[in-house]
């Protein structure tokens, strides 16, 4: 069994004055004991160090594993969701996963 390279997919955005660069953590992985894991992102400053933000999709089930590809619209939002449920791009700490 060959293993899949991982996608070097990353850039650059800003919401709401805040500098940030996001790259994928992982991809969509499937267990088959029944433990899911969706396409996950790590969003960072690109200014300083931060405390990272990483966002969590859930699994897509098409009957295989699939790469979505991602949408900056979306990814704008989906970061103010996360802003809107307590991550703070000037706090520091541990990541905070946030789960969509």
């Amino acid at each position: 069994m060959t293993k899949r390279k991982k996608r070097e997919l990353g850039g650059t955005l800003e919401v709401d004055g805040y500098p940030l660069r996001w790259s994928l953590k992982s991809e969509q992985i499937w267990d088959p004991a029944g433990e899911h894991v969706g396409l996950r992102l790590s969003v960072e400053r690109s200014d300083e160090n931060h405390r990272e933000l990483v966002l969590e999709y859930p699994f897509r089930d098409g009957g295989r594993i699939e790469r979505p590809d991602i949408n900056l619209h979306t990814l704008e939002g989906d970061i103010r969701r996360a802003m809107a449920a307590g991550w703070k791009p000037k706090s520091r700490g541990r990541p905070f996963f946030f789960q969509l």
